[in-house]
């Protein structure tokens, strides 16, 4: 076992970063519940394609919903280890991404989402799936060199 380093500045920011998207990731899913499918598009997509994206929101399987909680908490729980420099990060992060994974799967090959969303509405599941293998990659590399605990 490594002994227990400091943490640098650039973990804290790192960290920060993570637990930002990390709570941006699950408020998405609590606006599921709390809005319309008309107001979540609203958030989401350009005029153009509102409306069918809203229909497409308003036939998500609940299963597809829950696949989608999983991944968004352990991903916020991971981060939230990251600021307790817990190695439960690695473990957190290693879970939540095979459920994003598979929320995305049914998304855009099952539904074929991409016919319904914005440019740049797929360029953030795209900037997710990195997010996603950075943070285990980071939360690796913390545990590795002892920040993590």
């Amino acid at each position: 076992m490594k002994p227990e380093s400091a943490p640098s500045v650039t973990f804290w920011v790192i960290a920060s970063i993570l637990l930002l998207w990390g709570m941006g990731g699950a408020s998405i899913y609590i606006a599921y519940f709390l809005e319309t499918p008309q107001e979540f598009a609203l958030t989401a997509e350009t005029a153009a394609n509102r409306d069918v994206y809203a229909e497409y929101i308003a036939n998500i399987p609940l299963w597809a919903i829950a696949v989608g909680i999983v991944a968004a908490v352990a991903r916020l729980l991971g981060a939230i280890a990251l600021f307790l420099r817990s190695a439960w990060a690695l473990s957190l992060y290693l879970v939540s991404l095979p459920f994003f994974l598979m929320a995305l799967y049914r998304a855009f090959v099952l539904a074929d989402v991409a016919k319904v969303m914005s440019m740049g509405h797929i360029a953030t599941e795209v900037v997710f799936v990195v997010l996603s293998v950075f943070a285990i990659w980071f939360a690796y590399k913390c545990k590795a060199n002892g920040t993590l605990k």
